[in-house]
């Protein structure tokens, strides 16, 4: 007969006995033990093996230099192709005119300057857009002589590429005019539509420089904002990325690809258009089937990677090469599933077998003397919250986090292209609306002798839509100026805590950490709020108010500090908190009672800088 005990945890009575269960060896959780046998065995072949990382791109080749010349001078050959047959197309009617048809007139202008005109200005449009190509180089070349710091703004002049061929075909096209009556009579440079037609050039001169100085401004705001924001950022991720195909190749050196330790990690982080038919046949039982499907994945891989290293051979650049390190991780980095993986399998391959965690002395004897700087950089990295180990969490926490911060910036770079594509649509109709004002001025007398009052009506109509136009200033000043967050940044807006999900010219989109619901804000309401951003805070606090008898003697508080203390150094809490705890004596409370604060420090994320853990429990008093 059993004797019937209470549990204390739930209160439920329970019977003590034997309980039979059966277990499902799938099931079985993992040992989080290292796996590498430490061993020098093993080291030589992992520190030769372990791929340099000097410089972020490979070196060109002699082929593949020669192959990168003619690409950057076909641009003439090219340019030749359409100018040559149109320039020979025009030719035909300016040698009739000069031989056949000596006689054609337009009025007082011989045809024959009209067309060496046309001849002229055809070719001129393809001069100024050379010309407006080679500026950027120029521009490099000189300011390279004075400061480096402002050669990114021949990016500016790369885009402003077709504004500047127009506004300097402009320029040739007004000066060029009188070509067409040099072979008249003296008084035909006076015939009315040539007047016409330099009017017409004079007013598209105007025209040209307004399109070119709208342009000019969308593209420093949109240079002088991606540096500001993003090139920080993308060369952190970048630096990152490399770090783990460091460690990716010495896992590779120790456990090679589908060896039977990561066979499983390894199917999940070379992830291929085979996945959910693999998941779904092991499923259904069809373990044969699934690694014949596994193998057919690796076999595709293999041969994209054949001919990548044939056609690397030729050009000098690594092309297809899908079993390369850099490859691999980043196909990883595409999903929560491959990072877990990725994370596992380095960590489990790192760590020395029977140890649960990854210490310094293991980076330095996998990647060996020679790599010693690299091994400290890795881990100084990776042990985030410096109490000198790096557990499975931590490593998993480093590569998700290095996952999302990548998708977030390149949504927010999307969201903010199309933020930039809208601002340049918007000033495009402005300067839409200056052409049409600007050629009714120069060929309307009436038009112009009533500038007076036409400026008078835009006053008034500025005044009706002074609202929208303040409200559109101020959204452009707070997404390219102020710019409080990014996509995926933890933000509290008016003490609600939120997640940025889009951001949009007039307004952005928030989903809320309590309900899930999809919040809208305008910016112009943003602009005069308190806009707290959690993801872009360092190292953070948390205080606690609370009061205790009078009678309290500064030993209980001591005793109380103490306990706070063994709260925050115990194994399961001193990877979150600093173990340094602050107790201050607000006031006395009417001599009742002593109000005091406590004062506790969250470690710093190095990586994505999210939200400290609030998981753990928080001490009781």
């Amino acid at each position: 007969m059993s004797v019937p005990m209470a549990d204390l945890e739930t209160g439920i009575k329970k019977e003590i006995g034997v309980t039979i269960t059966t277990v499902n060896t799938n099931e079985i959780a993992r040992p989080l033990f290292g796996r590498r046998k430490t061993t020098s065995s093993i080291l030589g072949p992992a520190e030769s093996s372990t791929p340099s990382y000097d410089t972020e791109e490979d070196a060109f080749t002699k082929v593949g230099n020669f192959f990168w010349k003619i690409h950057t001078t076909n641009v003439l050959t090219r340019y030749a192709l359409y100018i040559l047959p149109v320039a020979t197309l025009l030719a035909i009617p300016l040698i009739l005119t000069d031989t056949v048809y000596t006689k054609a007139h337009a009025g007082n202008v011989r045809l024959l300057g009209l067309f060496v005109w046309i001849e002229v200005i055809w070719l001129g449009l393809w001069v100024c857009k050379l010309c407006a190509k080679a500026m950027p180089i120029l521009f490099q070349a000189a300011c390279g002589l004075i400061s480096t710091g402002i050669r990114k703004y021949s990016l500016v002049l790369a885009a402003l590429e077709i504004p500047l061929s127009l506004f300097l075909w402009s320029i040739v096209a007004y000066l060029t005019t009188p070509l067409i009556c040099r072979f008249g009579h003296d008084d035909a440079c006076g015939a009315p539509w040539l007047q016409t037609f330099r009017t017409v050039f004079r007013a598209g001169i105007i025209v040209a420089a307004i399109f070119l100085v709208e342009k000019t401004l969308v593209q420093l705001i949109s240079v002088n904002y991606h540096r500001k924001q993003y090139d920080d950022k993308i060369k952190e991720s970048k630096k990152m990325i490399r770090l783990l195909d460091m460690l990716y190749d010495a896992s590779r050196a120790l456990f090679p690809e589908y060896c039977k330790e990561f066979e499983r990690e390894d199917a999940d982080i070379q992830g291929n258009t085979l996945t959910e038919v693999r998941e779904a046949m092991a499923k259904a039982g069809g373990r044969n089937i699934t690694q014949a499907l596994s193998r057919m994945g690796r076999a595709r891989d293999k041969a994209t990677a054949a001919f990548g290293a044939m056609a690397s051979d030729i050009t000098g650049k690594q092309v297809f090469s899908t079993t390369s390190a850099h490859a691999i991780v980043l196909e990883a980095l595409e999903s929560e599933k491959a990072c877990k993986a990725l994370a596992s399998r380095l960590w489990l391959s790192l760590v020395g077998e029977g140890k649960e965690a990854l210490y310094r002395s293991d980076l330095h004897e996998v990647l060996g003397h020679s790599r010693f700087d690299e091994a400290e950089d890795i881990f100084n990295v990776l042990d985030q919250d410096g109490n000198g180990d790096v557990s499975l969490e931590e490593m998993t926490m480093f590569v998700i986090d290095i996952s999302e911060d990548r998708k977030n910036r390149t949504v927010s770079m999307q969201d903010i292209s199309y933020v930039i594509g809208v601002l340049d649509s918007l000033l495009s109709l402005v300067v839409l609306a200056s052409i049409a004002f600007i050629y009714a001025s120069f060929f309307s007398k009436t038009f112009a002798s009533k500038t007076t009052q036409l400026w008078s009506t835009f006053t008034a109509l500025g005044f009706a839509i002074g609202g929208t136009v303040t409200e559109f200033l101020a959204c452009v000043i707070f997404i390219f100026i102020k710019h409080p967050y990014d996509i995926g940044d933890r933000v509290d807006i008016d003490r609600v805590q939120l997640i940025v999900e889009r951001i949009s010219l007039m307004y952005s989109v928030f989903r809320r950490i309590d309900s899930d619901k999809t919040v809208q804000i305008p910016h112009n309401v943003a602009n005069s709020l308190w806009i707290e951003n959690v993801s872009r805070s360092r190292s953070m606090k948390e205080q606690y108010n609370f009061s205790v008898c009078a009678k309290t003697t500064n030993a209980d508080i001591l005793v109380l500090r103490a306990e706070l203390e063994k709260f925050v150094k115990a194994p399961e809490n001193k990877r979150d908190f600093i173990p340094e705890i602050d107790i201050e004596l607000l006031s006395l409370g009417d001599l009742k009672q002593l109000d005091l604060r406590v004062e506790i420090k969250h470690k710093v994320r190095k990586i994505g800088q999210q939200t400290p853990s609030t998981t753990n429990q928080e001490p009781s008093y």
